[in-house]
């Protein structure tokens, strides 16, 4: 069941934007954090990014499709995240899947299963395990991760974009030996990650496109993971209705909420998607 696990909530970590059009107002820190990445601060840099993966907290309806050559499945899911560290996600299709969810507060994870009637916590090596069979792992998409795991360095940097380089820390719980991280300039707008296993191979490529514009972030609403090593096997996440800039209450992230759903109805933010 952990293999099947993984990735989700913070798919709306996933969310990035491209900069053409100015974002929003931001706030004190934000604009803090943006200096210090302008200013050439690997670490802010990475922030910087970070802070639009995330988008804020957002509710949502995603579609997960899952490529495997010409067979695709595709999987319907709904999703409310703070934007920090915690999220619910639920599987509404195919049938045989719906039902099932996925809690996280922390470093806490939790699968519902319906047909057993079923709660089960996750250790925390389920944040590599994959998202129903996808490319995904749940380490892709929680955003801030990649803060706690990997140390920050510039590897190029031009007027119009900035790329990364990512080195695990020690001991941290990542599969890979080097992770690059591109984004545009001058709004940190995630565009590329690069992931490389322990020889230097390139194994995962992820691509963020379609960006919207919420709450003082551009925010990809298209997330496409590749994997490199078998042809054939991508990923792709698209939101299909979406409202970002919310402030999910905690009844959300309960295991009350993980069997029936969050209970509270979720208002304000900017909305967008197909209705």
């Amino acid at each position: 069941m952990a293999a099947r696990v993984t990735a989700w909530l913070a798919m709306a970590g996933l969310l990035a934007g491209v900069a053409a059009a100015p974002v929003g107002p931001l706030g004190g820190a934000r604009v803090a954090r943006a200096a210090e990445a302008s200013a050439g601060d690997a670490e802010a840099v990475l922030d910087a990014i970070l802070d639009n993966m995330r988008g804020g907290g957002v509710a949502a309806t995603l579609t997960l499709s899952v490529w495997r050559g010409d067979s695709e499945t595709r999987y319907r899911l709904e999703i409310v995240s703070d934007g920090l560290e915690r999220a619910l996600m639920r599987v509404t299709e195919p049938p045989r899947e719906a039902g099932q969810a996925f809690l996280r507060d922390g470093d806490n994870l939790w699968v519902y299963v319906p047909r057993l009637r079923r709660t089960l916590r996750l250790p925390p090596s389920g944040k590599t395990d994959r998202l129903l069979g996808s490319d995904l792992a749940y380490s892709d998409l929680t955003g801030r991760d990649a803060e706690s795991d990997y140390e920050a360095e510039i590897l190029a940097r031009t007027e119009r974009d900035v790329t990364l380089r990512l080195m695990p820390r020690p001991g941290a719980p990542t599969p890979y030996g080097e992770v690059r991280l591109s984004a545009a300039l001058p709004h940190h707008t995630p565009q590329v990650m690069l992931f490389f296993d322990q020889r230097g191979q390139a194994v995962r490529r992820i691509a963020f496109e379609g960006y919207v514009e919420a709450e003082g972030y551009r925010v990809p609403t298209r997330v496409t993971v590749e994997d490199l090593l078998r042809d054939g096997h991508r990923t792709v996440v698209a939101y299909e209705r979406y409202r970002f800039g919310i402030s999910p209450p905690a009844a959300c992230f309960t295991l009350q909420a993980l069997e029936g759903g969050c209970p509270v109805p979720l208002d304000g933010g900017a909305a967008g998607g197909r209705p």
